[in-house]
């Protein structure tokens, strides 16, 4: 899938921007819903392609189940892991809908994680 230049433009910013702010990022990737790299940084082995199909899986998972427990549409998912967290975004658009995904070692500061990812998502949902 391609996404304009604006688009692309504010993904590669918005990747950025969490690779210099998060404390631990390891990795930041930005896929379409069904599992399409848009845009990415890895800082170690991860295969970029892999994560974003899991982003795309774990979205939908969220969506259920945000609706089975009547808490409404679901923003972000977070999984702690023994050797850092990931969080994912989702940056909803009128063209085309965009998971941020960040992985962090486990020295990453969950607010600031959150945060930051949050900031970056309100950047997506505006380009």
């Amino acid at each position: 899938m391609t996404v304009s230049p604006q688009l692309q433009k504010a993904c590669e910013q918005a990747i950025a921007m969490l690779m210099e702010e998060v404390k631990g990022a390891k990795a930041a990737v930005i896929s379409t819903e069904d599992g399409f790299e848009v845009a990415a940084r890895v800082e170690n082995t991860a295969q970029v392609s892999r994560l974003a199909a899991m982003a795309s899986s774990m979205a939908a998972l969220g969506a259920i189940v945000g609706e089975e427990s009547n808490l409404g549409a679901c923003h972000n998912l977070v999984v702690q892991a023994q050797d850092g967290m990931i969080v994912m975004s989702q940056a909803k658009r009128s063209d085309v809908d965009l998971i941020l995904s960040v992985v962090t070692g486990k020295d990453a500061v969950m607010g600031q994680l959150i945060y930051t990812t949050r900031a970056a998502t309100a950047l997506l949902q505006a380009a």
